[in-house]
């Protein structure tokens, strides 16, 4: 009897000085200062009902918007294909709860701490018929260690700081936006080097600059094409010995993956006849094609380029032209 009487006391002991550590843990002032910090700018319930972002500040004006699934980015001149992965982190850390503790609570800091809304930038996020604000954020100055920016909801005074990832955000240019891939991958599901079946290129007219330099006229190279053959590749049109086969899988592999610079503006119909200073078409083992078209020269050492069933023209940098129309010794097995 004696026995119990002990256990029982030494448990009531044990739990109580269990609870007098819980309490002192809780009640501790970093760890209620952590779960005061801990908070989310958006709910993420709502993010399905999005389809319209707003930013503005440091970088370029920017308006996305949402049809169907995927995201576009609006210009005056229409609409382009948006990188969704970049606008899918973006509203996660907004939707994600992160430690953003309470810096002030008075107006009279806001415009210490660039949180006017004349001084800050801006975070709008509609969703809904009525294009209704979820949420409406402006994103001030950075803290005194620059590893943080204060906030603060339009509508409301209080003022917290988090990380300054959404700075990086709203100061980078519009074609950080876009996706410049002149094969989205959502557009062309399973296009990849192992789906091309043959390649046919029509290399690039000489310009009006080298054709005088080198006193001769400026007709483009004949074509050539590339085709699978027995597990690899051979070529047509053109006097190569052996082909190095890996070399041939790099080169498509560089077209499928190959990016412009920038949109330009589309003009009413993509006239072909614009487009003839090369060609470059991919034959697919599903019956289908797909081609890149090269037009005018540009200023700053660009071309422009369209691609088979986009209504896009993209601005090519000029090394990348030169690494889509290779010369066929250029897979010539050394």
């Amino acid at each position: 009897m004696v026995y119990k009487k002990k256990v029982l006391f030494l448990a009531c002991v044990v739990g109580g000085l269990a609870l007098v550590y819980a309490g002192t843990w809780i009640f501790e002032p970093e760890q209620v200062h952590s779960r005061n910090a801990a908070f989310q700018w958006l709910d993420p319930k709502r993010l399905d009902e999005i389809d319209r972002i707003e930013l503005s500040g440091s970088g370029d004006p920017l308006t996305l918007v949402r049809k169907d699934t995927r995201w576009f980015v609006d210009r005056e001149d229409g609409t382009y294909p948006a990188k969704q992965g970049r606008i899918e982190e973006f509203l996660r850390i907004l939707s994600t709860k992160g430690s953003y503790p309470v810096r002030g609570t008075e107006t009279a800091s806001h415009a210490r701490l660039g949180l006017t809304e004349e001084t800050a930038s801006r975070i709008l996020i509609r969703g809904g018929a009525a294009a209704y604000p979820l949420l409406d954020l402006l994103v001030g100055s950075q803290d005194p260690t620059g590893r943080e920016v204060y906030l603060r909801k339009q509508d409301q005074k209080e003022v917290r700081s988090g990380n300054n990832t959404l700075s990086g955000y709203l100061s980078s240019s519009r074609t950080a936006w876009y996706n410049l891939r002149l094969f989205p991958e959502t557009e062309n599901p399973g296009l990849g080097v192992d789906s091309v079946q043959r390649l046919t290129v029509y290399p690039l007219a000489a310009s009006a600059e080298d054709a005088l330099e080198s006193g001769e006229p400026s007709a483009p190279e004949p074509p050539f094409s590339l085709s699978r053959s027995e597990g690899g590749w051979i070529i047509e049109g053109a006097s190569v010995n052996a082909l190095d086969n890996q070399r041939v899988e790099s080169y498509i592999r560089s077209i499928v993956d190959a990016e412009g610079e920038d949109f330009l503006p589309a003009p009413e119909g993509i006239q072909e006849d614009a487009f003839v200073q090369g060609r470059i078409i991919l034959e697919l083992g599903n019956g289908l094609s797909r081609s890149i078209r090269i037009g005018p020269a540009l200023e700053s050492n660009q071309r422009s380029g369209v691609v088979s069933d986009t209504p896009f023209v993209y601005a090519l940098a000029e090394w990348t032209v030169n690494r889509l129309f290779r010369k066929a010794s250029y897979f010539e097995k050394p």
